[in-house]
């Protein structure tokens, strides 16, 4: 177990390092854009395999909807830990009269 938390944090590291240059609101962007996409293409494979059954495309549809849940997590986090980040100082500019 401890062995996989120390990874989990290497890669969430990584991911973190990989995205610094990105805004607060390009994040934002990014994980709206992933749960609409996650959301959208879920809801059409929903609709597609109750009339058809499983194909070739709904299997890439899936995989997309994935990346785009994904997406979702992973801006999400990015951005929910950068604002939380980011509100003390914006918080001890306010009290700044200079």
């Amino acid at each position: 177990m401890k062995m996989t938390t120390h990874k989990t944090n290497d890669m969430w590291r990584f991911i973190q390092s990989q995205n610094s240059h990105l805004r607060m609101i390009d994040l934002a962007v990014a994980s709206i854009l992933g749960g609409l996409a996650g959301g959208t293409l879920g809801t059409i494979i929903v609709i597609r395999w109750h009339r058809e059954g499983w194909s070739a495309d709904l299997y890439l549809m899936s995989l997309l909807c994935i990346v785009g849940i994904s997406a979702l997590l992973v801006y999400g986090s990015l951005a929910l830990e950068r604002s939380r980040e980011d509100a003390p100082r914006q918080i001890e500019r306010r009290r700044d009269p200079a």
